[in-house]
């Protein structure tokens, strides 16, 4: 077994930086959102992890939409997504028992404009037919989503530029951009991040 003393050995795990943003995750101040399938076979649940939701009344859970394409991050595999949409025709996947429909996703549909709302209905493994969690997301501010874009663009390829990225969203307390940030596409392998998005995803919602 390599050592830290060891040429060969691999760096370790920047602890220094991981271990605050594990605290944050068990302070719940950046959990991932639960939200519960209405209709047939009603309390079946889907564990949304990007984008970053929140429970809202009147619908399961609501959004920000920082980029036009965002990553969708979901725990359990599906049989079935809808991306509903206003004066645009609905978007829809279909999976079985034996091939779900898998996350990490890339946005699958016409890119998202400033401050469209966009209606996800997700159907998990398990559930009734009928029976679907709803997502309300909105695209953000014309000015916010150039923001987001901007920054996305200008990282590069560097973890640690990525890694830095992070970390100021979360002392800025925009875990919504933090969340874009961890999950993007162009967003680089490194130790430190790759623990991050497998803590994120494993944790799950919680209890």
């Amino acid at each position: 077994m390599a050592t830290a003393s060891d040429p060969g050995a691999a760096p370790p795990l920047r602890l220094s930086w991981l271990a605050p943003c594990m605290a944050m995750l068990m302070l719940g101040c950046s959990d991932p959102a639960s939200v519960a399938a209405n209709g047939e076979g009603a309390g079946v649940a889907v564990c949304v992890v990007a984008p970053r939701i929140e429970p809202l009344d009147g619908v399961d859970a609501y959004g920000i939409a920082l980029t036009p394409e965002p990553m969708l991050v979901v725990v359990e595999p599906l049989l079935e997504l809808q991306i509903q949409r206003q004066q645009r025709p609905p978007w829809q996947q279909r999976g079985s028992r034996s091939r779900p429909i898998l996350t990490p996703l890339a946005w699958p549909a016409e890119p998202i404009e400033p401050d469209e709302p966009v209606l996800l209905q997700l159907r998990p493994v398990g559930a009734g037919r009928d029976a679907f969690a709803h997502v309300q997301l909105v695209g953000a501010s014309a000015q916010r989503m150039q923001e987001s874009v901007r920054l996305l663009e200008t990282l590069g390829s560097n973890p640690d530029t990525w890694q830095a990225a992070f970390e100021q969203a979360l002392e800025q307390g925009d875990v919504a951009l933090a969340w874009t940030l961890l999950f993007d596409r162009r967003s680089p392998a490194s130790p430190e991040l790759d623990q991050l998005r497998r803590t994120v995803f494993e944790r799950g919602c919680g209890d």
